[in-house]
């Protein structure tokens, strides 16, 4: 496992504490560790063996399956250990209704909530930069959806900024946005943690495609390119959707108002 360099330097006091709760095999675990530390931020990551450990934590990380739309293990044991102030990450496959299921039991700021898909931009990065020849950190893709659907929006799409039109046929474009199944990556969603994390810690204020919440008075969440800094989600970015775009988004925001109040 990779060690931070505050090891070294004695200052161990600057970590910021992040728990996990749900299960994880002690090897993904330790890959969790190593992604975190090589991005720089302090932090001391481990397993939350009890509630009592989820007080003093500044974030925690709730992981649910891959696989299934719901926790496999009870959630209302953990919720009021939680601290005030700490950032909540939600990892997994339905990411936006358990993001608004934990909202609604915690109370309060929705903005500390944050859901990473397991499925998203960090695939399609990999995928266009494939197609085109070049490295995955050149490329820039925004998405946005909810948990049964993800809509990809090309004009946002860049090649170190330059539009993948640039690149790719326009067959090759329609092929990418016609990806219905987009397959899940333990490695890809490892990243996107330490991502968002590295964010939240250093207050990088990274544009970051998760699932954060979209309206002030009923917390819904959307999988949206989103602000992200010490705070949480800060802020959406406002998205110029074209007419066909514009629709398949209100019928996706329709979903989500119907399945999470």
């Amino acid at each position: 496992m990779a060690l931070p360099l505050a090891i070294f330097l004695g200052q161990e006091s600057q970590y910021t504490k992040i728990r996990i709760v749900g299960s994880i095999s002690p090897q993904n675990l330790s890959t969790a560790q190593d992604c975190l530390a090589n991005s720089g931020s302090y932090t001391n990551l481990d397993q939350c063996q009890s509630g009592a450990s989820l007080n003093g934590s500044d974030i925690i990380i709730i992981c649910s399956s891959l696989h299934k739309t719901s926790l496999s293990f009870p959630l209302d044991p953990f919720i009021n250990r939680i601290n005030a102030n700490a950032k909540i990450l939600v990892v997994g496959r339905s990411v936006c209704r358990l993001s608004a299921d934990i909202s609604k039991m915690i109370g309060g700021s929705a903005c500390r909530i944050l859901g990473i898909p397991a499925t998203g931009s960090a695939y399609l990065r990999r995928h266009i930069a494939n197609q085109i020849g070049v490295a995955t950190e050149d490329i820039t893709t925004f998405t946005i959806g909810n948990d049964q659907e993800v809509q990809i929006i090309p004009q946002y799409c860049r090649v170190n900024g330059i539009p993948i039109q640039h690149f790719l046929s326009n067959s090759q474009i329609n092929e990418i946005i016609s990806l219905k199944r987009i397959p899940i990556s333990i490695d890809l969603i490892k990243i996107s943690l330490a991502q968002v994390v590295d964010a939240i810690i250093q207050d990088k204020k990274r544009l970051l495609t998760v699932a954060s919440s979209t309206h002030t008075t009923h917390h819904i969440f959307l999988r949206l390119p989103t602000r992200i800094g010490q705070t949480g989600a800060e802020s959406t970015f406002p998205l110029d959707l074209e007419p066909q775009q514009l629709e398949k988004f209100t019928r996706l925001v329709t979903n989500c108002v119907v399945s999470q109040i």
